[in-house]
């Protein structure tokens, strides 16, 4: 039996009260002209991340993509879990640049976070193969934190503008 997409948005929203001991903000819910839902929630305690990832792991849920931010207080970090067509994005704060992996529980977060790990220098605990991603030496870790923002990156992903920007920030020359 199939269950419904407000019925389990409100199933998820209980067990992650149960599981996540340090609480959560819920900060909105959005549904789309098709049913979806999109939830929102911020984290108070980033140790909490590998509890939501079991919840949606219970329930045949996978991660879409994580997304870090560059904070004065450190990353604000942004998980895009999906399960059924329901999109819940938990943010949570890390101030000293680390967090714990939730690959072991969702492989589908395995490049995601090798990636954070390659491009902004947060620290995965616990990831299964914390080898670069990126096989580029040439390319420093935490390049993106130092040099621009991921959505700067993403707009010159189809041109050269990224990588010009790069080597123009590391005192290079175009090749």
């Amino acid at each position: 039996m199939t269950i419904a997409k407000k019925e389990m948005v409100s199933v998820l929203l209980a067990q992650l009260k149960i599981y996540v001991t340090s609480g959560y903000e819920h900060r909105f819910s959005h549904f789309d002209h098709l049913g979806n839902e999109d939830v929102y929630i911020s984290l108070h305690d980033k140790g909490d991340i590998g509890k939501v990832a079991s919840v949606f792991q219970h329930h045949g849920g996978r991660v879409i993509t994580i997304t870090p931010y560059v904070v004065d207080s450190g990353y604000q970090i942004a998980y895009h879990f999906d399960v059924t067509g329901i999109v819940l994005t938990v943010t949570l704060l890390t101030e000293d640049g680390s967090v714990d992996s939730i690959t072991p529980i969702l492989k589908s977060a395995d490049w995601t976070e090798r990636e954070m790990q390659d491009l902004f220098d947060i620290k995965i605990i616990g990831h299964p193969n914390p080898d670069r991603l990126i096989l580029d030496e040439s390319m420093a870790q935490g390049i993106f934190k130092e040099y621009m923002t991921l959505s700067d990156a993403m707009t010159g992903a189809a041109t050269n503008t990224l990588w010009e920007r790069i080597n123009e920030a590391k005192g290079g020359h175009d090749e």
